[in-house]
Parts: C-alpha cells; structure tokens; sequence
C-alpha cells in the first residue's frame, strides 16, 4: 500500500470515528468544535499557499489557474446537489442519508487531492490527508446523528459509515491513475486540489467553525498554519 492510500484510508476512517464518537457522547463542545474546525482550515490553507500552489505554478501558472478554477466550479455543483437533496429530505434517516450522498461526493475529490500532493513530496500528502480527517469527524457526527435520532441501530450507522470512509481512499487511486495516463497534466491536477481545498476552507471549514466560537477558530487557524509553515521551511 503506497504512503497516499494509507494516509487517505486514515482520512476517510476520521468519518466513521466521528460517528462512534456520537455514540458515546452526543455533542462536544462549541469551543472544541471551533479549535478543531479551525485548526483544519489553517492547515489545509497553509498548504495550498505553501505548498501546491507554488510548486504548481512555477511548472505552469496557466493550467494551475485552469485547475483551480475546475476545482472550485465543482465543489459548487457538488454543494449546490447537497443542499438541494438535503432539503427535499422528508424524514431523519433521510436526511442522513442524503448527507451521506453529499459527504461521499466530496471525499472523492478530497483522495484524488491527497494523491496529487504526494505527487510532489510525501509529506504533502500526509498533512492533506490530516486536515481532510480532522474535517471529516464532525461529517461523521452530522451523518450519525439523524439516522440515530430515526431510531437506527448503532450497528448499522458504523456499517454504513465504514462503507462511505472507502471513498476517499478510492478517489486517491483515481487520482493516482490520472497522474499516469496524464502525466503533463500535473499543473493542472495540483490547481485543481487547491481549488477543492480552498473551496471546503472558505465555504465549509471556516463558517461552520464562526457558528460554534469566532475566537477560538482564529486560535486553530494560526496554530495549523504554523505548522505547516515551520514543516515547509525547516
């Protein structure tokens, strides 16, 4: 198993662990939530700044901005198909499940990132595969907590969270295959991660973190983006 799969196998598992979590204890705390949302923000930033999007421009800046621009327009077809299934949901288990739809539809491009930033180094796609977990435990909770509510067996939410965290290691061999049949199109593939990164940081990590503590996100965002900046440059 290469060092990618691992890590993105550890990422999309994050889900299922979010789920047992609720099992035990059914909320954490705003402020928890709020550092840790925030910390993911600030790595996966720091990341993109530092990291991709540098090594990718200098290859080639106008496929980068290609890249970034596909990225960020599929994330809001993919968001825009979430929000609306969500809202024609008509009961608990399935509400969760269509939450589940949207999740899985995002941990796809969130592998392929992961595959793409071990591309350049693997450390890279390690601390992706990282901020990709971090955000993926409160998506576990979020799925589990409907379905739990609808009177679903515990059992059943853990299978069917196990089967949705094999998606982001399946987007990870995707993107790995696309780097072989497409090698010149590693610009590309490196602006287009960084879209679905910036996009989930902007859209997603970030407000969700403002509703539980404005405060203390600012606290995880520095934190996860020193970090990585000491990892870059030391």
């Amino acid at each position: 198993m290469s060092n990618a799969l691992f890590w993105s196998f550890l990422a999309g598992i994050c889900t299922t662990i979010g789920a047992v979590i609720l099992f035990f204890n059914k909320k954490w705390s705003h402020r928890s939530l709020s550092f840790f949302l925030g910390l993911a923000s600030g790595v996966m930033t720091a990341v993109v700044i530092f990291d991709m999007l540098p090594s990718a421009l200098i290859s080639d800046s106008s496929k980068t901005i290609l890249g970034v621009a596909a990225g960020t327009l599929f994330m809001i077809i993919v968001s825009s198909m979430q929000n609306s299934s969500i809202n024609s949901a008509q009961t608990l288990a399935g509400l969760g499940y269509m939450i589940m739809l949207g999740i899985a539809l995002h941990d796809l491009p969130e592998g392929m990132a992961i595959a793409f930033g071990e591309e350049m180094k693997n450390r890279t796609g390690m601390v992706i595969a990282m901020g990709i977990g971090i955000h993926n435990m409160p998506e576990g909770m979020a799925i589990a907590a409907p379905l739990l509510m609808s009177g679903m067996k515990k059992g059943r939410v853990l299978f069917q969270t196990l089967l949705l965290s094999l998606i982001t290691p399946l987007g990870t061999l995707l993107g790995r295959y696309l780097l072989i049949l497409v090698p010149g199109f590693l610009s590309v593939m490196l602006g287009l991660a960084s879209g679905v990164m910036l996009y989930l940081v902007v859209f997603q990590l970030w407000p969700q973190a403002g509703y539980k503590n404005k405060k203390v996100r600012w606290r995880g965002l520095i934190l996860g983006m020193l970090v990585i900046i000491l990892a870059t440059y030391i």
